[in-house]
């Protein structure tokens, strides 16, 4: 009888457990053994993570990377309070920028190693460092652009990298590589010491190609994406309103979907589009921020988060002298100027769900239809 007053008892901790933020799991880890044991537990932590990806009430927050080599939690309702400090556990990736987020994870590159890079879960602080093994021992050679996204036909986790004459793709949960070749990547200079990160939604990651990768769409650009299901690299047609010189647009998410905001390099607004259902939906014109004109604005500006459950949109502005947050506010055209940077070594990157969940290795994962 006590034996099952045990179970039932273990079996309401796990229900109020599963419903918790991460900062209180990390908190209540060290209640007790068995609470520790519960929250260790890698099932009770995928699970916990499926839930907190899928709920729409999930709070979104952005990490914030300081020039001591310490990543901050913000959240983004209150971008100036701290929820969570953390430090990588190697000191080679403590003062490096943040490529991308997927899940709660992000990806890392060293600045001492052109082969190095590292997947870390902050929440959880585990990590996994990985090197490109086409790439060789003593080249130069830095990835023209990279990608970090969520395979929902593997349930598992790949890492893009795209170099001059071909792209790598690393699977997390396989532990493995496999080497493409591509029409696209054949357009690139020949040399690259600037990784560009995609723009990861919907399950695939998005960038733009000229004579380079980044995230600017002009007239003579393409977008190409990768696709998760046949791991290829895909061109997405060029949008309709994008038929000018003088028009610059820049890559982002918007309500889940790929979007583009810019308009007129000499306009004193910008417009928003979201691709829904396949088509190019004008979502609104705003004007620039600080009476800034639209080529500047998109050059120097990075959306954060975006209004999918909220009526704001936070951008990260950066440029040679300065670096700060404004917020937009849809709803009354307002916007507020956060200053929180002291230094322009900071870099930021959102986290749209918490977790405590790191995926493990398993070489016999199949490929699910």
């Amino acid at each position: 009888m006590e034996h099952s007053t045990f179970l039932i008892a273990d079996d309401i901790i796990y229900s109020i457990l599963i419903m918790l933020r991460v900062k209180s799991l990390i908190r209540f880890q060290y209640v007790s053994k068995s609470w520790k044991n519960i929250i260790d537990d890698k099932i009770f932590r995928k699970v916990h993570h499926d839930r907190s990806k899928s709920s729409s009430s999930s709070k979104k927050s952005f990490l914030f990377a300081t020039i001591d080599g310490v990543y901050e939690f913000r959240p983004f309702e209150n971008p100036q309070v701290i929820l969570i400090r953390q430090k990588f556990p190697l000191k080679r990736f403590q003062h490096v920028p943040t490529l991308g987020s997927c899940d709660g994870m992000v990806l890392l590159k060293s600045h001492l190693g052109y082969k190095s890079f590292a997947l870390w879960n902050p929440y959880s602080n585990e990590y996994r460092i990985y090197e490109c093994p086409y790439v060789k021992t003593y080249s130069c050679s830095t990835p023209h652009a990279c990608g970090f996204c969520y395979d929902p036909y593997a349930d598992d986790y790949k890492v893009i990298l795209i170099y001059r004459s071909f792209y790598a793709v690393y699977s997390l949960i396989r532990n493995s590589w496999e080497k493409k070749s591509s029409v696209h990547v054949k357009e690139l200079n020949v040399r690259s010491w600037d990784c560009s990160p995609g723009i990861n939604t919907e399950n695939r990651v998005f960038w733009s190609i000229e004579w380079k990768i980044h995230q600017l769409v002009g007239r003579n650009s393409k977008i190409i994406y990768f696709d998760v299901k046949s791991d290829e690299l895909k061109e997405l047609p060029k949008p309709d309103f994008i038929r000018e010189n003088n028009q610059l647009y820049r890559l982002t998410s918007l309500k889940g979907c790929v979007g583009l905001f810019g308009g007129i390099i000499s306009s004193k607004t910008f417009d928003v589009w979201i691709m829904e259902q396949h088509e190019w939906k004008l979502s609104l014109t705003v004007t620039c921020i600080h009476y800034v004109l639209c080529g500047p604005f998109v050059k120097n500006s990075v959306i954060l988060v975006d209004a999918t459950n909220h009526d704001e949109i936070l951008f990260h502005i950066r440029t040679a002298e300065s670096q700060y947050c404004a917020i937009y506010d849809l709803e009354h055209r307002f916007v507020k100027q956060i200053n929180m940077f002291t230094n322009l070594r900071y870099y930021m990157v959102p986290i749209f769900s918490e977790s405590l969940y790191f995926p493990k290795i398993d070489k016999k994962r199949k490929r699910l239809s």
